[in-house]
């Protein structure tokens, strides 16, 4: 038996189109509870939270809000981005064998293992704790961002820091003006020395955040001189980047130097975290181009960069060699 093109597309073949019923109509879907998608997903006051979806190409900060038995605050960000988080969520499910089947015992999820690893770095964007010693007016970690931020580096020359003296000092002084000389013959001006400020170092900020918490050991122990009764959760955990906060606990605090990089200070926080919930501070300003503009960054173009930087580097080598032949001719 043969077909042609017709006979495959009669009206018997053709498949029964239905509409699809509309979900107010409550048929095919299920009964229509009114409640959208992500209203279901972050329903609740504490078990999750909403999302914003334009957070995942954002640089956001993490952080700690400590609030003292006297109503007090503080608001610690931590210094830079850590290099690793780490949180762990422990469903209280229990799964029982028996002789004619398996049994289910569920509980809510109650507790969240968080380690956070990282380091301060050389010139941090964030130093110092805020603190609000007024019980009235405990301090929101949005509000206080933009002044607790800080550039981490300063501008004053490197060279009139250091305290020469006798031939080094002559040493130092031409050795400047040969680098102003090679300024001047690479881009036609003299390019501004800068360092990092001791008092914005990350040697400070880790401090600092280490001492930000012993004092909330201090006062959560009832050893820092006040036994008053607390009225909140002494220390919570906000992560800006997926919109959520903790009410933590903090287990260990570790500190790790290396021979490798004697400069920088590891740290390795674990802390036990509960009552999960949407971040209830302001939003931050904080995006990956404000990072670009606080580096120095935002004006680079990505593509030709590292073929200036081969470029100048190639100049500068003749320009030093010249220097070092002159040296040769001229004797030391």
């Amino acid at each position: 038996m043969s077909y042609n093109l017709k006979d495959l597309f009669t009206p018997q073949d053709k498949p029964i189109e239905k509409s699809l019923p509309s979900p107010s109509s409550g048929k095919a879907t299920g009964k229509n509870t009114g409640i959208k998608n992500e209203e279901f997903l972050s329903s609740g006051s504490t078990g999750t939270y909403t999302i914003s979806a334009a957070d995942w190409y954002t640089a956001k900060p993490y952080g700690f809000k400590a609030t003292f038995r006297n109503g007090g605050t503080a608001v610690m960000f931590l210094p830079i981005s850590p290099s690793n988080l780490t949180i762990s969520t422990n469903f209280a499910t229990n799964v029982v064998a028996t002789l004619y089947g398996t049994v289910e015992e569920h509980s809510e999820v109650r507790y969240y293992d968080i380690t956070i690893a990282g380091t301060t770095g050389m010139a941090p964007r964030f130093i110092a704790p805020e603190v609000s010693i007024e019980p009235t007016s405990p301090l929101d970690p949005g509000t206080v961002h933009n002044t607790l931020r800080r550039k981490g580096r300063d501008t004053f020359a490197v060279a009139n820091s250091i305290g020469a003296g006798g031939f080094f000092a002559k040493t130092l002084s031409i050795a400047n003006q040969i680098k102003q000389k090679a300024a001047d013959l690479l881009d036609g001006g003299v390019k501004a020395q800068s360092g990092i400020s001791p008092e914005n170092s990350g040697y400070v900020a880790f401090h600092n955040l280490y001492r930000f918490l012993l004092q909330h050991k201090k006062d959560t122990s009832g050893t820092g001189g006040t036994t008053e009764k607390r009225s909140s959760h002494p220390l919570t955990f906000f992560n800006y980047k997926d919109n959520n906060q903790y009410d933590v606990v903090v287990r260990g605090f570790t500190m790790v130097r290396s021979a490798e990089n004697p400069m920088l200070y590891q740290y390795t926080i674990q802390l036990r975290g509960y009552n999960l919930k949407s971040n209830t501070s302001s939003t931050v300003d904080e995006d990956l181009n404000r990072r670009l503009i606080d580096l120095g960054l935002n004006g680079v173009d990505g593509s030709t960069i590292l073929g200036n930087i081969k470029s100048i580097s190639s100049q500068a080598k003749g320009i030093i060699g010249s220097f070092v032949g002159g040296i040769n001719v001229l004797g030391r």
